[in-house]
């Protein structure tokens, strides 16, 4: 799914997927998904950031960014149990948002790479000056801090870099969600900047993103990030 997009805020819901009919949405699996809907809300701020839970066949987990305060993990999550619960009445769904997202499916698909629920998201300004230069400029930030994130603890890093001819700093992240291993977390991040808009379209956009069910990177003209990324 390809969307255009300036900017947006961070309680913003970003998009949401719904999958298969509402068939296998059975009472049971209604009330074990609001059970495990309030293990991840109340569990994930206090561990990091990350919570991964089953409540019978409900099968979830909950990704707080890597910079984000437990405070505002908080109010991220809130806000998506609300919107997840309202609008997907299906036994697949995730929403993103800038500062979380949540994914329950009623199958067990943690430690997996889920190559199904992808968004990307593009600013509709681009680069103008050298669009190919600012494009490699943008891959080697975003590869060489996917590196660095699978070393961490929270599978998250970030870091700017500054491009010359476009006499712009570029931003970016990378992160991973922690039920996966560091190999699955590697592919999945090389897929995401692979995939990302202006490496697909042959454009240069000034910013964009690629969310998965597994991880995302995102990359910008002007800091969105809480903690100042470092230079690489």
């Amino acid at each position: 799914m390809l969307i255009p997009t300036a900017i947006s805020q961070d309680s913003a819901l970003l998009y949401k997927i719904c999958r298969n009919n509402s068939q296998n949405y059975t009472s049971t699996f209604a009330k074990n998904l609001k059970s495990l809907l309030d293990d991840l809300y109340i569990n994930t701020p206090r561990n990091d950031g990350f919570w991964k839970a089953q409540h019978g066949q409900a099968y979830g987990l909950a990704l707080c960014r890597g910079d984000v305060s437990p405070d505002d993990c908080d109010f991220c999550l809130y806000d998506a149990r609300c919107k997840i619960t309202q609008r997907c009445n299906k036994p697949k769904a995730i929403v993103w948002y800038d500062y979380c997202y949540l994914k329950y499916s009623d199958y067990d698909f943690f430690g997996e790479i889920d190559n199904k629920n992808k968004v990307y998201l593009w600013n509709t300004d681009n680069a103008t000056t050298d669009p190919q230069g600012f494009n490699a400029t943008v891959r080697g930030l975003l590869s060489n801090i996917s590196g660095k994130a699978i070393k961490t603890a929270r599978l998250f890093a970030s870091g700017q870099k500054y491009e010359e001819k476009e006499n712009a700093t570029i931003y970016g992240m990378a992160q991973c969600s922690r039920d996966l291993s560091k190999g699955n977390c590697t592919r999945c991040l090389q897929g995401a900047v692979n995939e990302l808009p202006g490496f697909t379209t042959k454009t240069s956009p000034i910013g964009g993103r690629t969310l998965t069910g597994s991880c995302n990177v995102r990359y910008e003209t002007y800091t969105f990030l809480n903690d100042q990324p470092k230079t690489v």
